[in-house]
């Protein structure tokens, strides 16, 4: 019995994620139980950045955190589904990731897990950042990202709404979910995340967006293509970075402890200046 767990970033009962969620696990062929995160519902208190974490392996904020994270590092595999609202994902998303750093120090990991990411939009090429922001989200926790699409349809139910073609493309992604099959890149996507939003840097250099990573763009003729390679300097593309990162936050939370009463010199200074609302 596999195990699949949805994150819904949407606050809607029955809405477009939830009943895109549960069209796609309808046909995943493996036996498998669904369990679903409503994020919207659960408390998730803003990281206060104070690195109690790294220190003792402690958060001092005491919410629905820990238990929703234990819970994603359980699963065979994760849907991520959220609507678009101004063009970028539900923002609880990004309230969750800045909690994850206390995932550095943990006892369990979300790395390797398949994942599938979706995102609703009301309107016809108006889906904005939301569909970068959760492949941003997947990249830096380490997820396996097995696709990534968005769905069309602004009503309850719309996107199923005399719409075959998304309905097909639901089905074909629940195929692929605990399949073998790799992402295939078309020749101006980042060839090494996928991603086809990318930095124009100047001359022919770009950065990938998404995963950061730096490399060159050429035309071929018609064909636009991308050849990148892994940034050394990179901190959360491979396993390696990630870890390297984990210590260097923890070095920057000694040396903090070390310059913290010149600091505190500095930055009183500022204190009576302007008016709190």
């Amino acid at each position: 019995m596999k195990k699949i767990v949805a994150l819904m970033l949407s606050p809607r009962s029955l809405g477009n994620c939830e009943i895109l969620v549960k069209e796609i696990c309808r046909h995943v062929p493996d036996k498998h139980e669904l369990l679903l995160i409503r994020l919207t519902d659960k408390e998730i208190k803003p990281c206060k950045a104070c690195y109690a974490c790294l220190v003792n392996g402690v958060c001092p904020l005491e919410d629905d955190f820990t238990s929703i994270a234990e819970t994603l590092a359980s699963a065979d595999a994760l849907l991520i589904a959220s609507p678009t609202y101004f063009m970028g994902a539900n923002g609880i998303l990004k309230v969750f990731l800045d909690r994850c750093l206390q995932l550095y120090p943990a006892p369990f990991s979300l790395r390797g897990k398949p994942v599938i990411n979706l995102v609703t939009a009301g309107l016809m090429g108006e889906a904005g950042y939301s569909e970068m922001m959760l492949n941003s989200f997947s990249l830096i926790m380490g997820l396996k990202l097995k696709a990534s699409e968005v769905f069309y349809g602004a009503l309850p139910g719309e996107i199923f709404l005399d719409n075959d073609e998304q309905l097909k493309r639901a089905a074909a992604l629940g195929d692929l979910l605990f399949s073998d099959h790799e992402r295939d890149f078309a020749s101006w996507a980042c060839p090494l995340c996928g991603s086809d939003v990318i930095q124009l840097l100047g001359k022919d250099r770009i950065q990938c967006v998404v995963c950061r990573n730096y490399g060159q763009i050429s035309q071929n003729g018609e064909k636009v293509e991308l050849a990148v390679g892994i940034n050394p300097e990179n901190i959360f593309f491979t396993e390696e970075q990630f870890s390297r990162h984990g210590i260097w936050l923890q070095d920057m939370k000694a040396r903090f402890m070390r310059l913290r009463r010149k600091l505190a010199v500095l930055t009183g200074a500022y204190a009576s200046q302007g008016k709190w609302f």
